[in-house]
């Protein structure tokens, strides 16, 4: 007989907060907010420990608005180069576990540990093995869900967060999940929710009482998905794949950035233009797309807005070309003599990125950014990055 499969995920609880805190136990119990800038009033919050949490503070939110509601917070600048070597680091501690270990994530792993659980007396000894282990090594900790597939087990990550544990049997899931409103399904988005919700399909008892046919014919094969997951007993964990809207191939890719003050002089707006093309630029080839048409946008102090785009022949991902298809469009631009309070950065007409290289020096160009990716990727973003940059940088 066919042993039921059993996936753990392990879901870091509040990691870049978490080990601000480890390496710095002044820290430790105080509401701490992770910020992307130096300058603490004029950020965007990374991350939020408990604390933090607990009083309404969470990620995307403003440093300005994050303050004002608990003035005392404590405040580090993100560290992105720290997170990724305890994200590896832990990592190869679960690779001591099981020889299947998936990261999903710089905070998330998923483990196979089928069959493990005669090693460890229980699935549940194992687990806090796991969890002790990751304690003891790291001062951290991490919320852990077991079940029959990946995604239920990341649903049950979350059920007891932080510092928790769930397993969910094959029997028990629609009992553990039967309240579970349906966007906290791992895949659901705004817009499925909203789908969702207007067939009055809001929880998860409510998924599992639509039959296949309905969700063939109202949503086509991610209905078929959805109906996988309404049934975990009657699918194998290889036939339930991910399906994600954000999945899908994105019809452009952008990036913008408000000022910390307002700008005029041709060499500031140049420098933040290249910041903004580095970024266009490794998103899309992470992506594995080039981009044939390029938009730039300009907002004043009074909001108002200037923009252009231009249609170029060829396509590329080449940060490098990017940036001087940046400064023909800045031309045409009238930006002479404005002030400039943020500015933005968005490829449009995308394609596959074909590999294909008619002049020696684009293969070595494409070989010096693939470098540098996986250098950045390694080392944290901005490890290796263009000197023109450093005045926006520091």
């Amino acid at each position: 007989m066919k042993k039921e499969r059993k996936i753990l995920h392990i879901d870091m609880d509040a990691f870049f907060a978490s080990v601000e805190q480890a390496v710095n136990p002044r820290l430790k119990g105080k509401p701490l907010i992770v910020g992307g800038r130096e300058d603490k009033r004029r950020s965007v919050v990374c991350a939020a420990s408990y604390e933090a949490k607990r009083l309404g503070i969470d990620s995307g939110m403003s440093t300005q608005e994050a303050f004002r509601i608990c003035p005392n917070a404590e405040f580090a600048v993100a560290d992105s180069a720290k997170y990724l070597y305890v994200s590896k680091q832990i990592g190869n501690l679960l690779h001591n576990y099981s020889p299947q270990v998936e990261q999903a994530s710089v905070d998330e792993f998923y483990l196979d540990i089928t069959g493990l659980d005669k090693r460890y007396c229980s699935y549940l000894d194992l687990g806090m093995d796991i969890k002790n282990n990751i304690k003891n090594s790291f001062d951290i900790t991490g919320s852990i869900g077991i079940s029959v597939n990946r995604l239920m087990s990341k649903v049950a990550a979350k059920l007891k967060k932080p510092d928790g544990m769930v397993i969910m049997e094959i029997g028990d899931i629609a009992c553990f999940l039967k309240d579970l409103p349906v966007e906290k399904i791992p895949g659901i988005g705004k817009s499925l929710k909203e789908r969702l919700n207007n067939y009055s399909i809001f929880s998860y008892s409510d998924m599992c009482r639509i039959s296949e046919d309905f969700y063939v014919d109202k949503f086509g094969k991610v209905g078929v998905w959805m109906f996988a997951v309404a049934n975990p007993s009657l699918f194998t964990e290889d036939d339930i794949h991910w399906f994600n809207e954000s999945d899908a191939a994105p019809k452009s890719v952008g990036h913008s950035y408000t000022l910390p003050r307002n700008i005029y002089a041709r060499h500031e707006v140049e420098a933040w233009l290249r910041l903004l093309c580095e970024m266009v630029g490794t998103r899309l080839r992470r992506y594995k797309l080039e981009s044939r048409i390029l938009h730039i946008s300009l907002r004043q102090p009074d909001l108002t807005f200037i923009s252009k785009e231009k249609n170029f022949k060829e396509f590329t991902n080449d940060s490098g070309d990017l940036f001087r298809r940046a400064l023909f469009v800045l031309d045409k631009l009238k930006s002479r003599n404005i002030q400039i309070r943020a500015l933005g950065v968005t490829a449009r007409g995308l394609g596959p990125y074909t590999g294909t290289f008619l002049l020696n020096d684009q293969k070595k160009r494409k070989q010096l950014f693939n470098a540098q990716d996986d250098i950045n990727h390694r080392y944290g973003d901005w490890t290796l990055h263009p000197a023109s940059i450093l005045s926006v940088r520091e």
